[in-house]
């Protein structure tokens, strides 16, 4: 028996031994980085890392937005009747159950035909729109539709007001028009609104025209953006001159059907936006767009590779 504990303690001498021998070979930083590769959850990093995905959905001749970060949503229209199901089943191929707001830039129906079927089949807790006067009010069916389905949900009607500001997740985004009511168009009632994320940034204007462009220029709103989605599905009543020089986007998003019966994008809004970008990305050729960013950095990702 003794003799055995004798052998033990030398072979308890030579383990001690191994084991300091590794570490100065290894380092103590090494060993930790290794020790948290193998156990993630010692890390004094995050494991996660929140990003803004920014989906630019293909709804033929209409807009749709869907703006998704930490787990917020932001959907901006809800593109023409007849487009619905592919809203519900885009929301559903990423797992939406709920939009924490829904912006309806104006009330023509490429833009809110299909909110009356979101709002069956999401939770939607806010929704932003233009408080028009009764001149400008619509009385087709689908603004009644539109009406309807609002006043059947829980959602919180909120009118857009210039300089109001939410927070979505990590990202901000802002209100910067409508800046008046007195509109004839309600083109030029669209709500405009600008999304940042970090030192990304991303506009949006829905059918604004020049009117209600260089009225957002007069207030002074910060427009430079890296993402400008064009306005009116690039109408030549849109993305002036001025306004283009005020947004220097670096980024184009052109929402249209193929081969629409507008012509758009139209050729004299496309040569001032090439003046700024070359990068122009069109739901008509690329199908849904998807653009990530992670405060610095953005990818873009679109259907019709």
């Amino acid at each position: 028996m003794p003799e055995r504990k004798g052998i033990n303690k030398k072979l308890i001498y030579i383990v001690l031994v191994i084991i300091l021998v590794a570490l100065s070979y290894f380092g103590v930083d090494n060993f930790d980085k290794f020790f948290n590769e193998e156990y993630p959850f010692e890390s004094t990093q995050s494991e996660t890392t929140e990003m803004i995905n920014v989906h630019y959905i293909d709804v033929g001749q209409g807009d749709c937005t869907l703006v998704v970060c930490g787990g917020k949503t932001l959907l901006i229209d809800a593109g023409e009747n007849g487009h619905e199901q592919q809203i519900i089943n885009y929301l559903n191929s990423l797992n939406i159950k709920k939009l924490d707001y829904v912006i309806a830039t104006h009330q023509h129906s490429d833009h809110i035909g299909g909110i009356p079927e979101v709002f069956e089949n999401f939770g939607v807790d806010n929704i932003i729109m233009p408080r028009l006067t009764e001149a400008q009010t619509p009385t087709n069916t689908t603004y009644t539709a539109f009406l309807k389905a609002i006043q059947n949900s829980d959602a919180k009607v909120i009118a857009s007001k210039v300089g109001a500001k939410y927070t979505l997740g990590g990202a901000e985004f802002e209100i910067l028009g409508p800046v008046t009511n007195d509109a004839e168009d309600i083109n030029s009632m669209s709500v405009v609104v600008k999304v940042t994320y970090g030192e990304n940034s991303f506009l949006f204007t829905g059918d604004a025209e020049t009117d209600e462009e260089n009225e957002v220029l007069e207030t002074g709103a910060d427009l430079d953006c890296d993402v400008f989605h064009a306005g009116h599905h690039g109408s030549y009543t849109s993305s002036s001159k001025n306004f283009l020089n005020a947004v220097t986007p670096e980024i184009c998003i052109i929402s249209c059907g193929a081969d629409n019966d507008y012509g758009h994008p139209h050729d004299a809004a496309l040569k001032r936006i090439k003046k700024h970008t070359e990068k122009i990305y069109r739901t008509d050729i690329c199908g849904s767009i998807v653009i990530t960013g992670d405060g610095s950095v953005l990818s873009v990702t679109y259907e019709n590779l």
